[in-house]
């Protein structure tokens, strides 16, 4: 394959056009091409595009033009074929415009897939299973390694390798996600549990969330299937409590070295109870004292 890492840079240099050009095969010029001589990407490995999101980006493009140029190869007869910017071209002939901004590049085929899947991850309303198959592609057909992809995209490694393990879900399961009746939260609590298929379609059922699904698979693997929703929730108050969350942890002991006190947080459905535990008054004292200073300053 072509340099992968020179490849992604390019991408970064046409998606953001203040970022200085890195790549030689993508020109820095912008040109106004007929919309009429423009041809689909045979390579776009996307298809379904929604609708709602073309139309209001076609408002947009109406009002202000379009922002970010495509990118194109030059064809015979004076046409051009599209590599990435598939939503804007859509969205541009929707907008009823009859030319659009582009970038003409000369590109192989096997890069002209490579942008168009590196491009559609970089789409907001791509489901966690779609983003994970581009990356599981990137990385049979590409020879990309998750710490390249990393890099290129602004990922973090444990988010493309929590998204890639999606993929041994079963089927059933990743169409839930497709159709986000299942959230990347609910997706990534089944990875891994026994029986992902009827707890998938429970959590839907019973509109049971993320943090009760974790509690739900915890329970199974104690050996005990809470059998209805009261059970759920007095499982879901035992994990609680025995549960401590890392961050808030943290947070309780930030606050405990500035009061010189002993702190307890305590979470209860979206908010919480800080506790201040205390010897005497004198410890009492020192804290309102604390306070006080605090407020002078």
């Amino acid at each position: 394959m072509s340099n992968n890492k020179n490849l992604g840079r390019g991408l970064s240099a046409f998606l953001d056009l203040d970022e200085p050009k890195r790549n030689e095969n993508i020109r820095s010029e912008v040109i106004d091409i007929n919309i009429n001589d423009i041809v689909a990407n045979p390579f776009q490995p996307r298809h379904d595009f929604d609708e709602e999101s073309l139309n209001a980006l076609a408002v947009s493009i109406k009002r202000n033009g379009v922002i970010q140029p495509i990118l194109v190869i030059k064809l015979a007869n004076d046409k051009y074929q599209l590599v990435a910017g598939e939503r804007r071209f859509r969205a541009t002939k929707i907008a009823g415009l009859t030319k659009i901004p582009a970038i003409i590049t000369e590109i192989n085929e096997k890069d002209q897939l490579e942008i168009a899947i590196l491009e559609n991850i970089q789409r907001e309303d791509l489901n966690p299973i779609e983003e994970a198959e581009a990356y599981r592609r990137l990385m049979n057909e590409f020879s990309y390694t998750q710490e390249g992809l990393s890099e290129i995209l602004g990922k973090s490694r444990s988010h493309i390798a929590n998204i890639l393990r999606l993929l041994v879900l079963p089927e059933d399961v990743k169409e839930l996600i497709r159709s986000k009746k299942l959230t990347f939260g609910h997706a990534r609590a089944l990875v891994g549990a026994e029986n992902s298929s009827e707890l998938a379609k429970r959590i839907v059922d019973q509109s049971i969330n993320v943090r009760e699904t974790e509690n739900l698979i915890q329970s199974i693997k104690n050996s005990h299937y809470p059998t209805n929703n009261i059970e759920l929730h007095e499982a879901n108050n035992r994990y609680n409590k025995r549960y401590i969350d890392p961050e808030i942890q943290n947070i309780a002991q930030q606050i405990s070295s500035m009061i010189e006190l002993q702190v307890n947080i305590k979470l209860k459905n979206r908010g919480g109870i800080i506790e201040i535990g205390f010897r005497d008054f004198n410890e009492l004292d020192h804290l309102l004292s604390k306070l006080n200073n605090s407020n002078k300053q």
